[in-house]
């Protein structure tokens, strides 16, 4: 490959060719793929064999869209696995959840643009967690679930008490272990000895990285507690992208286990309760493809919101307000398979925490306010999940956060004290493991990564090949969460 496959992702603006767009529109995803390794074919044999490179530079089209197709080819790979379910399909896993289930209500829905969708080789097939998307954000099917779930107001409680102690205090503060593990499954790993086998190996070559705790401004005393064995690296602890690495040469299927604590320390800070500078300064406002890119709607869309506004923090606000009084939560297929995130996300008007977060900064740096990027856990007495969020700059305070997913969530509780007070703050129940969007490991992935954007599972590959999906197993578990 040209460079670090992971890289290739930066060029994917630069599209595909229009036969091979219409083919993966239509979900024909072999034939596209057999377009792609021919049209790379060609490339190679101008290049190497046809007349001096300095007089023909470009033999069948600029670099960028060459390096683009190789992370268009894996995407394609990846894209059925992400939209597995026909709509009989479909219908019968919401029929198995949700009592007196219909097809036309199903239908309604698709129509509504409540369920997302793809074609697979010409026939419409739907996003593998498009029905925990439905149950868990729309109160009707939440109450005819045949299996109920909590229904959040302990979880609400906990924010409106915390957010009342960073109003009284400044700050709310918390002491959090958290034990997390990778490994292969046994059928990926059985698979791969395998073929090490037939190539005359006895064993498979496994890399892992599993994310941890970073030194940040809300993190402090950094610690790792345990590791089911000796790790082969671990990253600086201001890394990008933090990890713990083990590199090793399996016969028998095991995981990668690590135990780490630290202190989250959330700080009070209202954007809108004093007078920003006249001048702001100007890191972090640039675009970064693939996705913070400046596109034509989201340029127009910054321009309406924020018209006859002079403020930064009130710029910011009204973006916040954009998306958690606009955008409805989806979970999403894996972000390895998504292309122009912040538009799609503006235009449609639904996404998760990390799409949210990607749109805030994208429309943030339009209107020349630094903007940032950072994720991990979101983690609790009795929770323990991957989350994302965005920090922004408002000079002289400084960085603040913004976390839109929480906030629209309270939005549609009803909460809208706990809405306003994402807007400015998080709270103490998270982990950073990350501070910048498509940051690489240190050391690299050699193969494609599951996300190539963002890590907060963590990434395996067995003989150079990354692996995904149903292939890994992880597993993360909050051990302690003791309030300070």
């Amino acid at each position: 490959m040209p460079l670090d496959c992971n890289e290739t992702f930066r060029s994917l603006n630069t599209g595909l060719p229009d036969d091979v767009a219409r083919l993966k529109a239509a979900g024909y995803y072999d034939e596209a793929i057999a377009r792609i390794d021919a049209r790379l074919a060609e490339d190679w044999t101008s290049t190497q064999n046809g007349p001096n490179r300095a007089a023909n530079p470009t033999p069948q089209g600029v670099d960028a869209q060459r390096i683009a197709l190789l992370a268009q080819r894996e995407m394609m790979c990846r894209l059925p696995r992400e939209y597995p379910y026909t709509e009989a399909q479909a219908v019968a896993r919401m029929q198995s959840l949700v009592r007196d289930f219909t097809l036309e209500e199903f239908r309604a829905l698709d129509r509504a643009g409540r369920v997302d969708w793809r074609f697979v080789e010409g026939v419409k097939h739907y996003q593998k967690r498009f029905a925990e998307t439905l149950l868990d954000t729309d109160p009707a099917y939440g109450a005819r679930r045949l299996d109920p779930g909590p229904d959040g107001s302990a979880a609400r409680a906990r924010r409106r008490a915390v957010h009342e102690q960073m109003v009284r205090t400044g700050s709310a503060s918390a002491r959090i272990t958290v034990e997390s593990s990778i490994g292969m499954s046994d059928t990926a790993f059985d698979a791969a000895l395998a073929r090490a086998k037939a190539q005359g190996r006895d064993s498979v070559h496994v890399r892992a990285w599993l994310p941890v705790a970073a030194a940040c401004d809300t993190q402090s005393d950094l610690s790792i507690d345990f590791a089911s064995e000796q790790p082969t690296h671990v990253a600086p602890a201001d890394a990008p992208q933090r990890t713990v690495f083990w590199e090793a040469d399996l016969t028998q299927n095991r995981s990668f286990t690590l135990r780490y604590s630290y202190t989250q320390t959330a700080r009070y800070a209202d954007p809108l309760s004093f007078e920003p500078d006249p001048v702001q300064p100007d890191f972090d406002t640039g675009e970064e493809a693939p996705h913070i890119v400046f596109t034509p709607y989201l340029r127009a869309l910054a321009a309406q919101l924020t018209e006859g506004v002079t403020s930064p923090a009130e710029k910011a606000r009204r973006f916040y307000d954009y998306i958690t009084l606009n955008v409805r939560y989806h979970y999403q297929p894996a972000y390895f398979v998504l292309e122009d995130i912040p538009t799609r996300c503006a235009a449609d008007r639904r996404g998760d925490c990390g799409i949210m977060a990607l749109t805030f900064i994208t429309l943030c740096r339009i209107a020349g306010i630094p903007a940032r990027w950072q994720s991990g856990l979101a983690v609790g007495p009795d929770k323990c999940g991957c989350h994302d969020w965005a920090m922004f700059y408002i000079a002289p305070k400084g960085w603040m956060y913004a976390d839109c997913s929480y906030g629209g969530s309270m939005a549609r509780a009803g909460e809208e004290e706990l809405r306003r007070h994402y807007f400015g703050n998080l709270d103490p129940g998270r982990m950073v493991a990350n501070r910048a969007f498509e940051a690489p490991f240190d050391p690299p992935m050699t193969g494609f990564r599951a996300d190539p954007y963002d890590n907060q599972c963590g990434e395996i590959e067995a003989d150079g090949v990354g692996l995904y999906g149903d292939d890994v197993v992880t597993a993360k578990e909050t051990l302690r969460y003791e309030e300070k």
